[in-house]
This record gives C-alpha cells, sequence and structure tokens, in this order.
C-alpha cells in the first residue's frame, strides 16, 4: 500500500505551512504573541517555540547526538524573529534529510530517550513511524496557533494540505 503522504512532501508542506503560521504571527504585537492565552504552553510563542524544540529533539537523535533537552516546555527564542529564524532553518534541514533518506534507512528503527518522561523512556520505534509522529505533531501545534491567532483578533492563514498542493504557494 502506498503512504498517504511520502515524507518529502510532508516535510515540505510542513515548512510552508509554518512560514504560513509565521507570518500571520509577524502581523501580531509581540504582547499578542506571548499573551497566556491557556494553551497547553500558554501562549502562540510558547507554543511554536515547543514545536521547534520537538523537532530538534527529533533531530538530535535523527543526529545520533545526545539529546541536550530536559523540558519541553524550554523557551528557546524570546525574540519572534530568532524562533521564527530558526524554526526556518530547521524545517530545511527536514526537507533536505527526508530527501537523503534511502528505503533502507526509512526502513530501519530509532532507538531514543524520551524527554520529560520518567519510566519507560526508552524507545525503539519504526523510523516511519517516527517521522510520521514529528510532522503529525507540527499539524497538532499550528492548529492550536491557528486558533490562538484568531482569539487575537488576526484572521488566520489557510494551511491545509489542499491549498498546498495546489501550489498556493503565497
Amino acid at each position: 500500500m502506498a503512504p498517504l503522504l511520502d515524507l518529502v512532501t510532508a516535510a515540505q508542506y510542513n515548512a510552508w505551512a509554518n512560514a504560513r503560521i509565521y507570518t500571520a504571527l509577524g502581523r501580531l504585537s509581540d504582547d499578542d504573541r506571548k499573551k497566556d492565552r491557556r494553551a497547553f504552553f500558554g501562549s502562540m510563542h510558547n507554543t511554536m517555540n515547543h514545536s521547534l524544540l520537538a523537532d530538534l529533539i527529533y533531530r538530535e537523535r535523527l543526529e545520533k547526538k545526545p539529546t541536550t533537552y530536559t523540558r519541553l516546555d524550554e523557551v528557546l527564542y524570546d525574540d519572534f524573529a530568532e524562533l521564527e529564524a530558526a524554526h526556518r532553518a530547521n524545517d530545511a534541514w527536514y526537507i533536505a534529510f527526508c530527501q537523503a533518506l534511502t528505503a533502507e534507512e526509512l526502513d530501519g528503527t530509532l532507538s531514543f530517550t524520551a524527554v520529560g518522561l520518567d519510566e519507560d523512556s526508552e524507545f525503539s520505534l519504526p523510523l516511519r513511524l517516527c517521522l510520521t509522529n514529528l510532522f503529525q505533531h507540527q499539524i497538532h501545534h499550528r492548529g492550536q496557533v491557528h486558533h490562538m491567532i484568531s482569539h487575537a483578533g488576526a484572521p488566520p492563514p489557510p494551511v491545509d494540505v489542499v491549498k498546498f498542493g495546489r501550489g498556493d504557494h503565497d
């Protein structure tokens, strides 16, 4: 059975959707971005920090490096422009990583220690599942930020795969 969305396309879509969210966030004030909106990570800014943090944790795993992060709510960047630049650069890394994956590598497993768990924190899972989780995690948190943008009184951007697939890359 063919996958629903190949990983290269998923990585490209992820970068596209993140860019649209960052563009919308850039139209808001720093106070609006950092206002506690009772989301899991509080604010839009902190939610995007968490999203990047999770990507960086997975990246360390993929690069076979020890995990340097200990908390899932760590704020990596207080400055919005720095956060956006780091996230966009990391999205580009994931596109290149997925493009370079061989079928053999993709059929392999990824072993890692989870961050933020006290028990059963050692995992060895299919790489395909891990990468699917990575991109699904992004979608989950983008949805939260999308909702918070509307509550800030701004129009949230369309980020659906159909718009991406049609080539609507404005």
